[in-house]
């Protein structure tokens, strides 16, 4: 059996990587407060809230916070437009 070496992140990427998970789980935790009965505005100020003190923890700059999100904001765009793409596709196919 190899053993594998393990990588220690640098601490800008990991506070980084920190603070991009703050979004995934504020749209998780929208979804949970969603399920308990919240209303969706009620629920995304509570999720929210949740993700501005993890990005507060994180140490991360606001400028870099911007930065990533936007990256993030970028991908996402890019993936609806092929998901939209692959859809059309399969319409036409049907």
């Amino acid at each position: 059996m190899t053993k594998r070496k393990l990588r220690v992140l640098p601490l800008e990427e990991a506070a980084d990587r920190y603070a991009e998970s703050a979004l995934i789980s504020a749209i998780r935790l929208r979804r949970y407060w969603i399920s308990q009965g919240d209303d969706p505005i009620r629920a995304t100020e509570k999720a929210v809230k949740q993700a501005v003190g993890m990005m507060a923890a994180s140490g991360v700059s606001i400028e870099r916070l911007i930065e990533l999100f936007k990256e993030l904001k970028d991908a996402s765009d890019a993936f609806l437009e092929m998901l939209f793409k692959v859809q059309r596709q399969v319409e036409e196919g049907l």
